[in-house]
């Protein structure tokens, strides 16, 4: 099966790359693909806390973030 990998390097201050790219795998994933997210560069730091701005987008971030603990789906680093 083809794994699609979703890439994101971006700074958390800006989250809506990283955003995207958990996104994207959850809805993969659920839709029954095999998915990655990786991160890279500042990026790796969105699950420091703190480092996400308390903003909507920054909240739901931090939530799929969390979710992405037992989502089917690999976040390497």
């Amino acid at each position: 099966m083809m794994r699609l990998i979703f890439f994101a390097s971006s700074d958390p201050a800006n989250p809506k790359p990283i955003w995207s790219a958990y996104h994207f795998a959850q809805t993969a994933a659920r839709a029954g693909l095999e998915a990655e997210i990786r991160l890279a560069g500042d990026a790796v730091r969105v699950a420091q806390p703190g480092t996400v701005a308390d903003t909507e987008l920054g909240r739901d971030l931090r939530r799929k973030v969390a979710d992405g603990l037992k989502e089917p789906y690999l976040v390497s680093l």
